[in-house]
């Protein structure tokens, strides 16, 4: 069974998925065939809640399916490394290390391939490595030691003296003089080419060990999928990018990373100061970037509620509109996402599950409150419970509808009786008598009337009136698992 058909792809993800993989194989092969070197970047941009990483699961599974050699990283996991390049050739490592082939001399290849590799990775540091010194090397190439004192006060913090310096490679002070800043700034340059030499040798034995994992047991080319990236660290998301773009320029490889892209760029700019061009930066690491299609809301939101252990012998409606209706339209009329939608329902399940009477929860009237506390409304006076069913649209005060359903009327029909005790209620709606079941006052006592029927509880003040500080309660859980 497939990946798509084992998790209920309501998103509609898998037909993506397979042109996704199949746009990359030729883009892979018109590449080689024109000559052009280095690898594929492909950017998997959708907004926060919209699926991503359940594609990129299901497209890892695919790849594999179709036979190629793939790593999956959580960039967010991962990120309390100090370098990138750690989590990504640790996964790639894993897998060369699980590569079996019945192939005996395939097998040496890769193996020897996986031995270059990780004997290179440790001399890339220096390239990739961050200190003091290092910044110092590379803004001033001069033979005074004025020029470098002065580069020095720009690097370091303004408490620090400069008259000596540390080599962060050997530990070794050096005092700021002329011939110690000649044997400083040599030892660094030959450790640079040392690194430029390594860089080299890092590509060719991944180069290799790609070309040695595709001659038999796997089709090329080699997929490395990145999740979460705009989860990270901002820091930590950039280094990644320039890891993926420098390192890792290598034939027959195909990096795909999934990125709320907006979000993203407004991270890097919390780095780099808000006049920086960020969207213009993230486009030169990535050669096509890929917008996942928008989810059909109604289709997910029947599975979020019916996943979500509602209990719907708890949950009902006086109106004539079926409940999924009501959770999209409401979620539709406050701007819900589809994550902010699923901790909506999430919080309709906590109050199902502690509701203790035996008359049921109002839908039509605890949603909206649900949806207006989730958008900042803690819903705790009057006039904060009035805004969320006579919102004010354009200056102008208009009850909130669901379909054609005036449901801010049915509310504005409950609150009269909020004082009243349940047996006051029945005598006063047995003496004003009811309208047609389509009257908003006429549903209003529908909804207090079953109160009454179903707990018997004469004394009691209706339940709708606790709704407020049933959903403020409710919506202080948090899902050990959120973004």
């Amino acid at each position: 069974m497939s990946y798509w058909a084992e998790n209920n792809d309501l998103l509609e993800r898998q037909p993506e998925s397979e042109f996704v993989i199949k746009f990359l194989k030729q883009r892979v092969d018109d590449k080689i065939r024109r000559g052009l070197s280095g690898s594929f970047v492909l950017n998997i941009d959708a907004t926060w809640g919209e699926g991503k990483t359940f594609f990129m699961k299901g497209l890892f599974a695919d790849i594999k399916e179709a036979g190629h050699p793939a790593i999956m990283i959580d960039a967010w996991r991962d990120d309390f490394t100090g370098d990138p390049l750690t989590a990504v050739i640790a996964e790639f490592d894993q897998f060369l290390n699980r590569f079996k082939s019945q192939d005996r001399a395939v097998s040496t290849k890769v193996k020897k391939a996986g031995k270059e590799l990780r004997r290179n990775v440790g001399k890339l540091s220096v390239l990739v490595g961050k200190s003091v010194a290092k910044n110092l090397v590379k803004r001033v190439v001069g033979d005074g030691t004025d020029e470098i004192i002065a580069a020095a006060k720009e690097v370091l913090p303004a408490s620090a003296t400069v008259d000596k310096f540390v080599d962060d490679a050997t530990g070794e002070v050096f005092e700021f003089t002329d011939a110690n800043i000649d044997k400083f700034a040599e030892k660094q340059l030959e450790r640079f080419n040392e690194a430029k030499n390594s860089l080299a040798n890092f590509q060719e034995s991944l180069k290799h060990a790609v070309q040695a994992l595709t001659t038999k047991d796997f089709n090329p080319p080699f997929f490395i999928l990145v999740d979460e990236l705009d989860r990270c660290r901002p820091t930590y998301a950039i280094e990644m990018l320039e890891r993926i773009k420098h390192l890792f320029e290598v034939e027959n490889v195909v990096f795909v990373l999934s990125t709320d892209t907006t979000q993203l760029s407004n991270s890097i700019k919390a780095v780099y100061g808000n006049d920086f061009d960020s969207r213009h930066y993230l486009a030169r690491f990535f050669d096509r970037s890929y917008m996942l299609a928008a989810p059909n809301r109604r289709k997910m939101i029947r599975w979020l509620f019916e996943n979500a252990n509602v209990d719907t012998t708890r949950v009902s409606t006086h109106i004539q509109i079926h409940l999924v209706q009501i959770v999209e339209e409401i979620s539709a009329q406050f701007g819900l996402e589809i994550r902010q939608i699923q901790r909506a329902i999430d919080v309709l399940a906590t109050i199902a599950l502690v509701w203790e009477s035996n008359a049921e929860i109002e839908l039509a009237i605890i949603f909206p409150m649900i949806a207006a506390f989730l958008r900042g409304n803690d819903l705790s006076d009057p006039k904060k419970l009035n805004d969320v069913f006579l919102p004010v649209v354009s200056n102008n005060t208009r009850s909130r509808h669901i379909a054609n359903f005036n449901i801010g009327a049915v509310f504005q029909n409950l609150l009269p009786y909020g004082k009243m005790t349940l047996r006051e209620v029945e005598r006063e709606i047995t003496r004003r008598g009811t309208g047609g079941p389509e009257d908003p006052s006429s549903v209003a006592y529908q909804i207090l009337r079953s109160e009454y029927s179903a707990t018997r509880e004469g004394s009691a003040k209706p339940l709708f009136t606790t709704y407020a500080q049933r959903v403020r309660m409710a919506g202080r859980f948090q899902s050990g698992h959120e973004e």
